[in-house]
Protein backbone atom coordinates (compact mmCIF):
# COMPACT_ATOMS: atom_id res chain seq x y z
CA UNK A 1 0.00 0.00 0.00
CA UNK A 2 0.75 3.28 -0.80
CA UNK A 3 1.97 5.45 2.40
CA UNK A 4 2.81 8.98 -0.15
CA UNK A 5 1.42 11.75 1.22
CA UNK A 6 -1.72 13.35 -0.70
CA UNK A 7 -0.46 16.76 -1.21
CA UNK A 8 -1.93 17.48 -4.99
CA UNK A 9 -5.09 19.49 -5.27
CA UNK A 10 -7.72 17.43 -7.05
CA UNK A 11 -8.07 17.46 -10.75
CA UNK A 12 -11.64 18.21 -12.44
CA UNK A 13 -11.40 14.42 -13.10
CA UNK A 14 -11.07 13.68 -9.73
CA UNK A 15 -14.04 16.07 -9.03
CA UNK A 16 -16.35 14.96 -11.50
CA UNK A 17 -15.95 11.15 -10.52
CA UNK A 18 -16.57 11.95 -6.85
CA UNK A 19 -19.55 13.82 -7.77
CA UNK A 20 -20.93 10.87 -10.10
CA UNK A 21 -20.49 8.43 -6.87
CA UNK A 22 -22.57 11.01 -4.40
CA UNK A 23 -19.43 12.31 -2.68
CA UNK A 24 -20.49 16.27 -2.11
CA UNK A 25 -19.80 18.71 0.54
CA UNK A 26 -23.08 19.01 2.10
CA UNK A 27 -24.52 19.76 5.69
CA UNK A 28 -27.38 17.52 7.04
CA UNK A 29 -27.52 19.53 10.34
CA UNK A 30 -27.99 23.54 7.98
CA UNK A 31 -31.05 20.99 6.17
CA UNK A 32 -32.66 20.12 9.25
CA UNK A 33 -31.94 23.41 10.94
CA UNK A 34 -33.89 25.39 8.49
CA UNK A 35 -36.51 22.59 8.11
CA UNK A 36 -37.56 23.01 11.76
CA UNK A 37 -37.50 26.77 11.57
CA UNK A 38 -39.91 26.90 8.86
CA UNK A 39 -42.19 23.87 10.03
CA UNK A 40 -42.19 25.90 13.44
CA UNK A 41 -43.09 29.29 11.33
CA UNK A 42 -45.76 27.21 9.11
CA UNK A 43 -47.39 26.20 12.15
CA UNK A 44 -47.37 29.62 13.88
CA UNK A 45 -49.12 30.91 10.99
CA UNK A 46 -51.28 28.41 10.66
CA UNK A 47 -52.31 27.13 14.35
CA UNK A 48 -55.23 29.53 14.18
CA UNK A 49 -57.01 27.52 11.77
CA UNK A 50 -55.82 23.66 12.77
CA UNK A 51 -57.87 24.77 16.69
CA UNK A 52 -60.56 26.23 14.59
CA UNK A 53 -60.71 23.26 12.09
CA UNK A 54 -60.20 20.80 15.48
CA UNK A 55 -63.08 22.45 17.22
CA UNK A 56 -65.10 22.14 14.87
CA UNK A 57 -64.33 18.54 14.38
CA UNK A 58 -64.51 17.47 18.01
CA UNK A 59 -68.38 19.18 17.62
CA UNK A 60 -69.03 17.13 14.91
CA UNK A 61 -68.43 14.29 16.94
CA UNK A 62 -70.08 14.81 20.04
CA UNK A 63 -73.03 16.86 18.60
CA UNK A 64 -73.55 14.41 15.29
CA UNK A 65 -71.70 10.67 15.06
CA UNK A 66 -72.21 10.12 18.58
CA UNK A 67 -76.03 9.88 17.68
CA UNK A 68 -75.16 8.14 14.22
CA UNK A 69 -75.92 4.25 14.09
CA UNK A 70 -72.91 2.18 13.47
CA UNK A 71 -73.39 1.15 10.46
CA UNK A 72 -70.67 0.12 7.44
CA UNK A 73 -71.63 2.83 6.23
CA UNK A 74 -71.85 5.60 8.49
CA UNK A 75 -68.05 3.84 9.91
CA UNK A 76 -66.54 5.03 6.44
CA UNK A 77 -68.25 8.40 6.26
CA UNK A 78 -66.59 9.14 9.75
CA UNK A 79 -63.48 7.57 8.74
CA UNK A 80 -63.21 9.90 5.53
CA UNK A 81 -63.73 12.96 7.09
CA UNK A 82 -60.55 12.25 9.71
CA UNK A 83 -58.48 11.03 7.02
CA UNK A 84 -59.32 14.26 4.77
CA UNK A 85 -58.65 16.40 8.28
CA UNK A 86 -55.58 14.30 8.97
CA UNK A 87 -54.11 15.31 5.30
CA UNK A 88 -55.16 18.81 5.89
CA UNK A 89 -53.46 19.22 9.24
CA UNK A 90 -50.50 17.27 7.74
CA UNK A 91 -49.98 18.19 4.42
CA UNK A 92 -48.40 22.08 4.58
CA UNK A 93 -46.11 20.43 6.98
CA UNK A 94 -45.12 17.94 4.75
CA UNK A 95 -44.56 20.22 1.71
CA UNK A 96 -42.62 22.75 3.37
CA UNK A 97 -40.33 19.95 4.64
CA UNK A 98 -40.19 18.59 1.27
CA UNK A 99 -39.13 21.83 -0.48
CA UNK A 100 -36.97 23.05 2.23
CA UNK A 101 -34.90 19.81 2.03
CA UNK A 102 -34.79 20.33 -2.01
CA UNK A 103 -33.74 23.92 -1.78
CA UNK A 104 -31.01 23.22 0.80
CA UNK A 105 -29.80 20.30 -1.47
CA UNK A 106 -29.81 22.40 -4.59
CA UNK A 107 -27.92 25.21 -2.63
CA UNK A 108 -25.35 22.65 -1.18
CA UNK A 109 -24.37 20.85 -3.91
CA UNK A 110 -26.67 21.96 -7.04
CA UNK A 111 -28.65 19.62 -9.32
CA UNK A 112 -27.01 16.06 -9.02
CA UNK A 113 -28.97 12.80 -9.64
CA UNK A 114 -26.69 9.83 -9.02
CA UNK A 115 -27.79 6.13 -8.86
CA UNK A 116 -24.72 5.13 -7.36
CA UNK A 117 -25.59 6.21 -4.04
CA UNK A 118 -28.03 3.68 -3.67
CA UNK A 119 -26.32 1.07 -4.56
CA UNK A 120 -25.80 -1.71 -2.47
CA UNK A 121 -22.08 -1.81 -1.33
CA UNK A 122 -20.43 -5.31 -0.09
CA UNK A 123 -17.79 -4.16 1.77
CA UNK A 124 -20.00 -2.27 4.29
CA UNK A 125 -20.65 -5.65 5.02
CA UNK A 126 -17.39 -6.16 6.08
CA UNK A 127 -17.50 -6.43 9.92
CA UNK A 128 -13.42 -4.70 10.17
CA UNK A 129 -14.25 -2.02 7.69
CA UNK A 130 -17.53 -1.11 9.88
CA UNK A 131 -14.73 -1.25 13.26
CA UNK A 132 -12.81 1.13 11.54
CA UNK A 133 -15.05 3.54 10.63
CA UNK A 134 -16.31 3.17 14.31
CA UNK A 135 -12.90 4.26 15.40
CA UNK A 136 -11.93 6.22 13.35
CA UNK A 137 -10.95 10.48 13.59
CA UNK A 138 -13.85 11.24 11.63
CA UNK A 139 -16.61 9.39 13.64
CA UNK A 140 -14.83 10.93 16.93
CA UNK A 141 -15.06 14.71 15.37
CA UNK A 142 -18.86 14.02 14.75
CA UNK A 143 -19.26 12.88 17.92
CA UNK A 144 -17.89 16.12 19.88
CA UNK A 145 -20.39 18.41 17.26
CA UNK A 146 -23.29 16.28 18.73
CA UNK A 147 -22.24 17.04 21.77
CA UNK A 148 -21.19 20.65 21.42
CA UNK A 149 -25.12 20.97 20.01
CA UNK A 150 -26.78 19.27 22.19
CA UNK A 151 -24.87 21.62 25.41
CA UNK A 152 -25.94 24.50 23.04
CA UNK A 153 -29.04 23.85 22.09
CA UNK A 154 -29.74 22.83 26.21
CA UNK A 155 -28.22 26.19 26.71
CA UNK A 156 -30.30 28.26 24.47
CA UNK A 157 -33.73 26.94 25.62
CA UNK A 158 -32.96 26.66 29.07
CA UNK A 159 -31.85 30.21 29.31
CA UNK A 160 -35.60 30.98 27.33
CA UNK A 161 -37.56 29.16 29.81
CA UNK A 162 -35.54 30.78 32.33
CA UNK A 163 -36.57 34.19 31.37
CA UNK A 164 -40.09 33.20 31.63
CA UNK A 165 -40.28 31.73 35.08
CA UNK A 166 -41.89 34.31 36.93
CA UNK A 167 -45.15 33.47 34.35
CA UNK A 168 -44.74 30.05 34.80
CA UNK A 169 -45.32 29.85 38.35
CA UNK A 170 -47.79 31.93 37.75
CA UNK A 171 -49.74 29.73 35.54
CA UNK A 172 -52.61 28.47 37.56
CA UNK A 173 -54.01 31.84 37.86
CA UNK A 174 -54.16 32.31 34.32
CA UNK A 175 -56.91 29.73 33.41
CA UNK A 176 -56.69 27.61 30.87
CA UNK A 177 -57.33 29.50 27.30
CA UNK A 178 -54.57 32.12 28.93
CA UNK A 179 -52.36 29.18 29.99
CA UNK A 180 -52.49 27.14 26.76
CA UNK A 181 -51.87 30.67 24.73
CA UNK A 182 -48.78 31.52 26.86
CA UNK A 183 -47.67 27.76 26.79
CA UNK A 184 -47.81 28.25 23.15
CA UNK A 185 -45.40 31.19 22.69
CA UNK A 186 -43.05 29.56 25.11
CA UNK A 187 -43.12 27.08 23.16
CA UNK A 188 -42.79 28.96 19.57
CA UNK A 189 -40.21 30.92 21.47
CA UNK A 190 -37.68 28.10 22.00
CA UNK A 191 -38.48 26.73 18.98
CA UNK A 192 -37.03 29.67 16.81
CA UNK A 193 -34.46 30.38 19.19
CA UNK A 194 -32.97 26.50 18.93
CA UNK A 195 -33.96 26.89 15.62
CA UNK A 196 -31.97 29.79 14.74
CA UNK A 197 -28.48 28.60 16.54
CA UNK A 198 -28.84 25.26 14.33
CA UNK A 199 -28.64 27.23 11.85
CA UNK A 200 -25.43 29.12 12.72
CA UNK A 201 -23.98 25.90 13.42
CA UNK A 202 -25.35 24.28 10.25
CA UNK A 203 -23.41 26.66 8.31
CA UNK A 204 -20.35 26.44 10.16
CA UNK A 205 -20.77 22.21 9.49
CA UNK A 206 -21.46 23.05 5.84
CA UNK A 207 -17.78 24.72 5.67
CA UNK A 208 -16.21 22.16 7.81
CA UNK A 209 -17.47 19.47 5.37
CA UNK A 210 -16.62 21.52 2.08
CA UNK A 211 -12.94 21.66 4.06
CA UNK A 212 -13.13 18.27 4.98
CA UNK A 213 -14.37 16.97 1.39
CA UNK A 214 -11.41 19.03 -0.14
CA UNK A 215 -9.20 17.04 1.82
CA UNK A 216 -10.51 13.66 1.35
CA UNK A 217 -9.93 14.48 -2.97
CA UNK A 218 -6.31 15.36 -2.41
CA UNK A 219 -4.10 13.24 -4.52
CA UNK A 220 -0.58 12.23 -4.39
CA UNK A 221 1.89 13.03 -6.77
CA UNK A 222 2.01 9.49 -8.46
CA UNK A 223 -2.74 9.46 -9.06
CA UNK A 224 -1.47 12.93 -10.89
CA UNK A 225 0.91 11.27 -12.86
CA UNK A 226 -1.33 8.25 -13.46
CA UNK A 227 -4.35 10.51 -14.13
CA UNK A 228 -1.94 12.45 -16.84
CA UNK A 229 -1.17 8.99 -18.74
CA UNK A 230 -4.58 7.88 -18.69
CA UNK A 231 -5.81 11.22 -20.09
CA UNK A 232 -3.03 11.70 -22.54
CA UNK A 233 -1.78 8.17 -23.52
CA UNK A 234 1.17 6.20 -22.62
CA UNK A 235 4.19 7.19 -23.96
CA UNK A 236 4.69 3.70 -25.78
CA UNK A 237 0.20 3.97 -27.14
CA UNK A 238 1.43 7.28 -28.28
CA UNK A 239 4.67 6.37 -30.45
CA UNK A 240 2.06 3.47 -31.65
CA UNK A 241 -0.22 6.11 -32.85
CA UNK A 242 1.80 8.75 -34.40
CA UNK A 243 3.56 5.71 -36.51
CA UNK A 244 0.61 4.89 -37.80
CA UNK A 245 -0.54 8.53 -38.45
CA UNK A 246 2.86 9.34 -40.56
CA UNK A 247 2.39 5.72 -42.30
CA UNK A 248 -1.35 6.77 -43.08
CA UNK A 249 0.13 10.12 -44.65
CA UNK A 250 2.59 8.54 -46.15
CA UNK A 251 0.06 6.10 -48.01
CA UNK A 252 -2.33 9.63 -49.34
CA UNK A 253 1.00 11.19 -50.19
CA UNK A 254 2.37 8.17 -52.15
CA UNK A 255 -0.96 8.40 -53.67
CA UNK A 256 -0.57 11.94 -55.11
CA UNK A 257 2.45 11.75 -56.30
CA UNK A 258 1.05 10.25 -59.61
CA UNK A 259 -0.54 13.98 -60.19
CA UNK A 260 3.10 15.84 -59.95
CA UNK A 261 5.07 17.38 -62.85
CA UNK A 262 8.60 16.40 -61.62
CA UNK A 263 10.32 15.11 -59.36
CA UNK A 264 13.28 16.98 -57.77
CA UNK A 265 16.29 14.68 -56.18
CA UNK A 266 19.65 14.82 -54.09
CA UNK A 267 19.69 12.52 -55.56
CA UNK A 268 19.57 9.86 -53.39
CA UNK A 269 18.93 11.24 -50.03
CA UNK A 270 15.84 13.90 -50.68
CA UNK A 271 12.83 13.67 -52.84
CA UNK A 272 10.27 16.32 -53.30
CA UNK A 273 7.48 16.61 -56.15
CA UNK A 274 5.92 19.50 -57.38
CA UNK A 275 2.82 19.85 -58.95
CA UNK A 276 1.42 23.27 -61.31
CA UNK A 277 -1.80 24.22 -63.12
CA UNK A 278 -1.79 27.33 -64.73
CA UNK A 279 -5.31 27.29 -64.61
CA UNK A 280 -6.30 26.55 -61.49
CA UNK A 281 -3.33 27.44 -59.48
CA UNK A 282 -1.06 30.88 -58.46
CA UNK A 283 2.00 28.92 -57.49
CA UNK A 284 3.60 25.35 -57.99
CA UNK A 285 3.00 23.18 -54.60
CA UNK A 286 4.50 19.98 -52.94
CA UNK A 287 2.55 17.08 -53.42
CA UNK A 288 4.90 15.02 -51.44
CA UNK A 289 8.08 14.71 -49.97
CA UNK A 290 10.51 12.39 -48.21
CA UNK A 291 13.60 11.16 -47.22
CA UNK A 292 15.75 8.27 -47.40
CA UNK A 293 13.78 5.31 -47.70
CA UNK A 294 10.33 7.04 -48.50
CA UNK A 295 12.80 9.16 -50.84
CA UNK A 296 13.24 5.89 -52.89
CA UNK A 297 9.35 5.01 -52.81
CA UNK A 298 8.61 8.43 -54.51
CA UNK A 299 11.05 8.53 -57.21
CA UNK A 300 10.03 4.51 -57.91
CA UNK A 301 6.19 5.90 -57.93
CA UNK A 302 7.49 8.67 -60.08
CA UNK A 303 9.52 6.02 -62.66
CA UNK A 304 6.18 3.92 -62.51
CA UNK A 305 3.42 6.87 -64.15
CA UNK A 306 6.74 8.11 -65.77
CA UNK A 307 6.99 11.65 -64.36
CA UNK A 308 10.70 13.45 -64.54
CA UNK A 309 13.08 13.15 -62.04
CA UNK A 310 15.29 15.97 -61.86
CA UNK A 311 18.48 16.26 -60.14
CA UNK A 312 18.79 19.19 -58.26
CA UNK A 313 20.59 19.35 -54.64
CA UNK A 314 20.39 22.52 -53.35
CA UNK A 315 17.08 23.22 -54.51
CA UNK A 316 15.79 19.74 -53.36
CA UNK A 317 17.37 20.49 -49.66
CA UNK A 318 15.27 23.69 -49.77
CA UNK A 319 11.82 23.03 -50.81
CA UNK A 320 12.41 19.88 -48.13
CA UNK A 321 13.25 22.04 -45.40
CA UNK A 322 11.02 24.83 -46.56
CA UNK A 323 7.91 23.90 -47.67
CA UNK A 324 5.13 21.71 -45.92
CA UNK A 325 2.96 19.28 -48.05
CA UNK A 326 0.21 21.37 -50.33
CA UNK A 327 2.09 24.70 -49.76
CA UNK A 328 2.72 26.49 -52.76
CA UNK A 329 6.57 26.86 -53.54
CA UNK A 330 7.78 30.31 -51.72
CA UNK A 331 9.06 33.00 -53.71
CA UNK A 332 12.91 32.91 -53.36
CA UNK A 333 12.43 29.56 -55.02
CA UNK A 334 9.80 29.72 -57.42
CA UNK A 335 12.16 30.82 -60.21
CA UNK A 336 14.75 27.96 -59.70
CA UNK A 337 11.27 25.54 -60.01
CA UNK A 338 10.08 27.28 -62.98
CA UNK A 339 12.83 26.93 -64.92
CA UNK A 340 12.76 23.08 -63.91
CA UNK A 341 9.08 23.04 -64.82
CA UNK A 342 9.76 24.88 -67.73
CA UNK A 343 12.38 22.30 -68.95
CA UNK A 344 9.93 18.91 -68.31
CA UNK A 345 7.15 20.78 -70.12
CA UNK A 346 9.90 21.50 -73.05
CA UNK A 347 10.85 17.58 -72.36
CA UNK A 348 6.93 16.53 -72.28
CA UNK A 349 6.01 18.28 -76.21
CA UNK A 350 9.25 16.94 -77.96
CA UNK A 351 8.15 13.53 -76.61
CA UNK A 352 4.84 14.17 -77.61
CA UNK A 353 3.01 13.91 -73.83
Amino acid sequence: MSTEEKTEEPTPKRREEAREEGQVARSQDLSMAFTLLFSFLLMFFLMEGILRDNIYLMRKFFTDYMTWELTPQNFNSILMEVVVFGIRLIFPIMLIIMVIGVALGIVQVGFLFTPKVIQPELSKLNPISGLKRIFSLRTLVELVKSLLKVSIVGVVAYLTIRAEMESILLLGTMGLGGALQFLGRLIFNVAVRVSLVLIILGIADFAYQKWQHEQDLKMTKQEVKEERKQREGHPEVKKRIKREQQKMAQMRMMEDVPEADVVITNPVHIAVAVKFDIETMEAPIVVAKGKNEVAERIKAKAEEFEIEIVEEKALARALYGSVEIGEEIPTELYQAVAEILAYVYQLNDEGGY
